[in-house]
């Protein structure tokens, strides 16, 4: 009887080396690219959120910290650096919109309301 056992082992260390380099690459890239998209639009949300929640200047840290319990709450884990240029790159949207007059600043909604 000839023993394959050699020849198993080899095919599947083979196996798992193409696993290893190809596909859980792949597979987490496309897992993360779509978490990002669902987190970058979650955090829009929850900046424009805190804005209102949190009116007046020197609030930052109790609205980064609503934006950051936003995101436990919906399950979203990322590396806090890169939630944190999210957030940021939220902010600065805003911060552009609204000086270009396309979102009211919190001064304007004082004086509406």
């Amino acid at each position: 009887m000839i023993d394959l056992t050699g020849v198993a082992v080899a095919m599947l260390s083979l196996l798992a080396a193409w696993i290893t380099t190809q596909a859980v690459p792949w597979i987490k890239a496309r897992t993360t690219a779509e978490k990002r998209r669902v987190a970058k639009q979650l955090i829009q949300t929850a900046v424009y959120a805190a804005e209102q929640l949190y009116q007046g200047g020197g609030r930052g840290e109790e609205k980064l910290r609503y934006v950051e319990r936003r995101l436990a709450d919906a399950g979203i884990k990322l590396q806090m650096a890169l939630v944190t240029d999210m957030i940021e790159e939220a902010v600065l949207g805003l911060a552009i919109k609204r000086e270009w007059g396309l979102e009211p600043s919190n001064d304007d909604e004082a004086a509406a309301g």
